[in-house]
C-alpha cells in the first residue's frame, strides 16, 4: 500500500507479519537512552546525526530478496536493500552502526541517531572527522 508521508512524500508500505512470524530472531542488544544519558555529564558540544534512511544503505541478501516480494496494480516487486518492518532490521542496522563506531569515543548511536559530544571544541571538531571518515 502507498501511503502520504507527512512531509508529502509517498511511501510504501508492506504488511511482513506473516514473515516476521517464522524469521528465526537475532538478538542484537540494544543501547539504552538511559546509559547514553549518564555519559553525557560535563559535555559543552553536540552533534547529531540522523540516519534516517540508514535501512536503506543495506543490501539484501539474493536469497532473501524473493521473500519481501509485494503485490501491486502493476505487478510483482521486491526489495534489493533492507525495508521498515522486517523483525531484525533494527538489530541488524545497530551491529552496523556499533562496527561503523567501533573506537570512536564520546560517540553514540540509539536506533538511526549518532549523538557526538566532548568537553572542548577542537577535541569535537577532530572527532566529527574521525567520525564522518568512519561513516
Amino acid at each position: 500500500m502507498v501511503v502520504k508521508k507527512s512531509d508529502g512524500s509517498n511511501g510504501v508500505c508492506v504488511d511482513f507479519r506473516k514473515l516476521n512470524k517464522v524469521t528465526i530472531f537475532d538478538p542484537e542488544p540494544m543501547p539504552q537512552a538511559r546509559d547514553i544519558f549518564g555519559e553525557l555529564s560535563g559535555s559543552q558540544y553536540f552533534s547529531k546525526f540522523d540516519f534516517c534512511k540508514g535501512y536503506w544503505q543495506v543490501p539484501m541478501r539474493e536469497e532473501d530478496k524473493d521473500l519481501t516480494t509485494f503485490v501491486t496494480h502493476r505487478g510483482l516487486f521486491r526489495f534489493t536493500v533492507m525495508p521498515f518492518g522486517l523483525v531484525n532490521a533494527p538489530a541488524t542496522f545497530s551491529r552496523i552502526m556499533r562496527k561503523v563506531l567501533d573506537g570512536l569515543s564520546d560517540i553514540h548511536n540509539y536506533l538511526d541517531d549518532v549523538l557526538k559530544h566532548t568537553k572542548g571544541w577542537n577535541n569535537h571538531v577532530v572527532g566529527l572527522r574521525h567520525f564522518l571518515d568512519c561513516v
